[in-house]
């Protein structure tokens, strides 16, 4: 497997704390089935104390500290970058760390003021040459009664990514529900573990495989936990899913 969204580099955000904490986190990793990792450290206006210096200086640390101890794993850099009012300025103004040296980019929102217009803050990220991943997907209530901008998102090129935890009910039930939803119909594009810790939110990427695994079927299991991460560390594009349910009121079932 190869997780894609984690906050593993120490000292830089609300992820690991010390480096013990990050060796600790990459060797859980390593010995549940990861062989590469991309860490995505908070970036953006809603993060003001995140210094670019210190986590590229902390990311190369462990790199080397995982080339001197000889670990089976590879590792990348890239960010979290949250997208706020003020997303065009992050998009054209700011140094975003793309996804291991990629075109992608993974992108959050606020969960208690999600914007409506999703799809043209991902079109701006597309004419800026970013490839635009949404972290947890899952947890923007928006999306869950609005078949119309669900569409529109995967219209316009970006591509879906929900956590672990929720894809084996650890945490929001609704969320539990959505992530469902999204793997039956294949729309989701990439599963990872986003682990801070390894206590409060730790690693399930590996029983979210097996669960993906049974429920969707192998093929589509690496798909979403490797293949399409391979094509990120390649930047390497593929099409991002579409939506064809038209049913009205489908998702207004699902969550009555």
């Amino acid at each position: 497997m190869i997780d894609m969204h984690t906050h593993i580099i120490f000292g830089v955000d609300d992820g690991a704390r010390t480096i013990d904490d990050s060796l600790a986190l990459i060797n859980e990793e390593i010995k549940k089935g990861v062989n590469q990792i991309i860490f995505t450290p908070h970036y953006g206006k809603r993060y003001n104390d995140i210094d670019v210096d210190k986590i590229t200086e902390n990311f190369k640390i462990l790199k080397d500290y995982a080339v001197a101890e000889n670990l089976e794993v590879k590792l990348y850099l890239g960010c979290e970058v949250y997208l706020g009012v003020n997303y065009y300025d992050t998009i054209w103004k700011e140094p975003i760390i793309t996804l291991a040296g990629s075109d992608y980019i993974l992108i959050e929102f606020s969960m208690t003021d999600t914007p409506n217009n999703i799809p043209e803050i991902c079109y701006e990220a597309r004419l800026k040459g970013y490839i635009p991943i949404i972290a947890h997907v899952e947890r923007y209530d928006v999306l869950y009664d609005n078949n119309q901008l669900i569409k529109d998102i995967l219209n316009e090129g970006a591509y879906f990514q929900i956590n672990a935890p929720t894809v084996i009910n650890k945490e929001d039930k609704r969320g539990h529900k959505f992530a469902n939803f999204l793997l039956k119909n294949k729309l989701v594009s990439f599963v990872a573990s986003d682990v801070h810790n390894q206590a409060s939110r730790a690693f399930y990427l590996d029983e979210a495989y097996r669960t993906v695994n049974r429920i969707c079927g192998h093929s589509y299991a690496e798909k979403i936990f490797r293949e399409n991460q391979e094509n990120i560390i390649m930047n390497k594009y593929f099409e991002s899913p579409k939506f064809g349910i038209n049913k009205k009121g489908f998702l207004s079932k699902l969550f009555k």
